[in-house]
């Protein structure tokens, strides 16, 4: 099999270049190694050899040319410019390498830019800081938040990775734990919501339990209980939009100041936002393997279970 190889950026040429060495194999072409072991896709393969350079030994090659132990493979990604303008703001940082960047998102933030947030999301300050360190590249989410839902959100540095890691959610090999504070408690300390969930219409923001509906599947635990509220712990298994929060609405616990979902006249105990918050992550990235990763809950959630703790 093909090693791990190094992983080292060239601010200068604006590249990701990627420098692997040919371990053990019994027979296989170039384009089979990187796609069996590295998950390269075809598509982008073709790309790479396009508007790229894939050598081999120090030379142009074609993917289907054979591969051999002690082989060096050398994949330089085309240099690409920022798709989205740079603006100064608060940026979070958890975590950060040559394949991704991790941040903890404010609550009132908005992920990308939409027609009324142009300027002020994190993508916007994100283009800003790696605009600042000569990081070249588009920015590519891996996961996104709902504008009033804080925690970890990941961003890769080129292609490669955001694939690498969004074929890896597919197989639930990408962990994603939340944690909520609900109106009412539920029935049972730990459990599965296992129902489908759509939406009533095209132009409907909001998403509801229905037969027809695409599978969805959550996983609870109860962390702490306040007699009419909890924090609760929650792992995805799938990631529809807006899961979590039509989930625990269906179980009768809905999260404490969601406006959306939470219309029974539940105390928002001052919150002004949902009660939600992306804690922990675990994925494994191509160079640095696994990783977990940690957000402690912000200022106001904090405040929130101190005055739930005092009900």
């Amino acid at each position: 099999m093909l090693g791990r190889g190094d992983v080292m950026i060239m601010p200068e040429e604006g590249q990701f270049v990627y420098h692997y060495i040919v371990g053990d194999v019994k027979s296989g072409s170039l384009k089979d190694m990187l796609t069996n072991h590295y998950d390269y896709s075809s598509r982008l393969l073709r790309q790479l050899k396009r508007e790229g350079s894939i050598t081999l030994n120090g030379r142009d090659c074609w993917l289907t040319d054979p591969v051999r132990k002690g082989d060096q493979v050398v994949i330089a990604f085309p240099e690409e410019r920022f798709d989205i303008e740079a603006v100064k703001g608060p940026l979070d940082i958890v975590y950060e390498d040559d394949e991704v960047l991790v941040v903890n998102k404010d609550a009132n933030c908005v992920t990308h830019p939409t027609k009324s947030h142009q300027l002020d999301t994190l993508a916007n300050h994100v283009a800003w800081y790696w605009e600042e360190r000569g990081t070249p590249g588009k920015i590519r989410f891996v996961n996104r938040l709902d504008r009033d839902t804080t925690g970890l959100v990941v961003i890769a540095k080129n292609k490669y990775v955001h694939h690498y890691i969004q074929s890896r959610m597919k197989t639930n090999a990408v962990k994603k734990t939340y944690i909520a504070f609900v109106n009412n408690v539920p029935k049972e300390k730990e459990g599965c919501i296992r129902v489908p969930i759509g939406r009533p219409s095209e132009d409907s923001l909001e998403r509801i339990v229905m037969e027809d509906g695409k599978e969805s599947i959550t996983h609870f635990r109860i962390l702490e209980s306040y007699g009419k509220a909890a924090m609760v712990e929650l792992v995805l298994e799938t990631g529809r939009t807006h899961q979590i929060r039509v989930h625990l609405k269906y179980i009768g616990c809905p999260i404490i100041g969601d406006s959306l979902y939470n219309h029974d006249g539940n105390p928002s105990y001052g919150m002004a936002r949902q009660a939600l918050h992306a804690a922990k992550l675990n994925l494994t990235l191509p160079k640095s393997g696994e990783l977990e990763l940690f957000a402690g809950l912000t200022e106001d959630l904090v405040a929130l279970r101190e005055t739930l703790r005092k009900e």
